[in-house]
């Protein structure tokens, strides 16, 4: 996450916990083409489907930190505002996801309701890619630093995502080319919020329940704890998941359900969810930026595939799905909301 300064207002991540064993890898590597950092971070979106991104040595990188920090700011300004002006840019799902979410309107795994605030801001709008909305004060006075972050952040996705095209034996720019940021998508910035609890079982509250991104890649900053995945062969219960440290310096990146189908499942999109902080942390509000890259909506779900590509091939008999991917992210999501489609990590075949 940003920097070192930003880390000391707050308590430290407790040493004595169960972390998931993520590797982090090095954006500047990335952009000289080291084969170790290439194969690493493969090997982390096959096992894993998350890692850690080092931006610290890298030009880009430290631009998006530094980014990131002041819209950590514009973040926490937002959402002080009182909740009867928020909810005056209230999200409407599934149709439109940008906007204002109060806590307690999703279930959670244990069946509970959130405690999780988000307002998302529209990749489109900031860009005037389709048009531009209305947001809050704090966000559409500061349009200029929601620019820059978009398109800092874009470019070290771009990084990894043309890292990944090696690996995959795609043509360079390959995936890169679907996210492009002069064509509309659904891509947002999401802003996160989530206050201490006081009720007396607080070291195992759900903020927000267990989920994978369906896009093609998240970049998340964190500076308190509480982000969890579930090993992939482990059983969904309480004690397998493991907590994600955030460290100073990186962003955490995890894949989405897209790109696992791009490429047959041979990636993996990882189950994950956020509890409450542990340890000293839990007493503190938590913040988060999640950075939810989605592709142009002028892409299909097409299997990708290309000169000696590892991606397999379809199945005989088994047809392509030629849907947009807005199609087929709408309904998905109405099929999770509906109770038909449970979350769960996919892909990883072979891993």
């Amino acid at each position: 996450m940003p920097t070192s300064e930003y880390f000391k207002r707050y308590p430290d991540f407790p040493s004595n916990i169960p972390e998931a064993d993520i590797p982090t890898i090095s954006l500047a590597e990335l952009e000289l083409g080291a084969n170790d950092e290439v194969k690493l971070l493969y090997t982390a979106c096959r096992r894993h489907g998350f890692f850690r991104l080092d931006l610290r040595d890298s030009d880009d990188g430290r631009n998006l930190l530094n980014n990131a920090v002041m819209m950590l700011d514009v973040s926490g300004e937002t959402l002080s505002l009182d909740t009867k002006i928020l909810e005056q840019f209230a999200y409407n799902p599934p149709k439109d996801l940008t906007g204002y979410k109060s806590a307690g309107k999703l279930k959670t795994d244990d069946g509970k309701l959130d405690a999780m605030e988000m307002y998302t801001l529209s990749q489109d709008d900031i860009l005037s890619t389709s048009g531009q909305r209305t947001n809050p004060e704090p966000l559409d006075a500061n349009r200029g630093q929601c620019y820059n972050f978009f398109r800092d952040a874009s470019k070290c996705v771009s990084t990894v995502l043309n890292a990944l095209d090696k690996s995959l034996d795609l043509a360079p720019g390959t995936l890169a080319s679907r996210c492009p940021l002069d064509k509309p998508s659904d891509t947002s910035l999401r802003m996160l919020l989530s206050h201490p609890s006081t009720s007396s079982d607080s070291d195992r509250r759900i903020t927000l329940g267990g989920h994978t991104d369906i896009g093609l890649i998240t970049m998340l900053f964190n500076i308190v704890g509480g982000l969890q995945i579930l090993p992939a062969a482990d059983e969904n219960v309480y004690d397998n998941w493991r907590y994600i440290k955030p460290l100073p310096g990186c962003a955490i990146i995890n894949l989405g359900d897209t790109i696992v189908e791009w490429t047959g499942g041979l990636l993996r999109s990882a189950l994950h969810r956020v509890v409450n902080p542990p340890g000293q942390q839990a007493n503190v509000t938590r913040q988060s930026l999640a950075y939810l890259v989605r592709p142009a909506r002028e892409m299909t779900m097409s299997r990708l595939a290309g000169g000696n590509s590892l991606i397999p091939p379809l199945p005989k008999g088994e047809q392509d799905d030629t849907r947009s991917v807005t199609e087929w992210a709408t309904s998905r999501a109405m099929q999770i909301m509906k109770g038909e489609l449970r979350p769960r990590t996919t892909g990883g075949v072979g891993a």
